[in-house]
């Protein structure tokens, strides 16, 4: 005898809850609680000294990427374009060159795109100044994975 096939009960079974593989947004900002956000004494104690380019390293290092709070963001933001409008035009080719490692210099990346969001007196040109440099070790790959990545700065 067959067994009556019109309930619909099965249908309320969420199925990907199941799977190991799928992500969840809340892991994420479980992982990203413990995140370290730049300190502003100590850049701003780096730019007194003048030593500009150990500041924007710092700066890069403890970017918030996956903090969800939009104002530990923007306090971000505003540290790190005050590091970036403090290197001179002919500083800019050294700092760029100490940025070791690719990922810092999508950050950076990422931060003059945000820059380019909110101008300011004098901003644009130098923003863009960084823009070339940038591009010119990291390339259209960079932008690429700074357009298409998820974690915004």
């Amino acid at each position: 005898m067959a067994k009556n096939t019109s309930s619909s009960a099965f249908r309320k079974i969420d199925v990907d809850q199941y799977n190991e593989d799928n992500f969840r947004e809340d892991d994420a900002d479980q992982a990203s609680s413990g995140m370290i956000v730049p300190d502003e004494n100590e850049i701003t104690t780096l730019l007194n000294q003048g030593r500009n380019i150990d500041a924007l390293k710092v700066v890069l290092q403890n970017a918030p990427l996956l903090c969800k709070n939009q104002q530990v963001k923007d306090n971000a933001l505003n540290l790190t374009l005050k590091v970036l409008l403090s290197i001179k035009s002919s500083q800019i080719d050294a700092a760029i060159e100490s940025l070791d490692d690719p990922e810092l210099c999508d950050v950076l990346m990422k931060y003059i795109y945000r820059g380019f969001e909110i101008p300011s007196e004098g901003s644009s040109g130098h923003l863009l100044t960084w823009h070339e440099k940038v591009f010119a070790k990291g390339g259209v790959g960079s932008i690429v994975r700074v357009l298409s990545d998820s974690a915004r700065a």
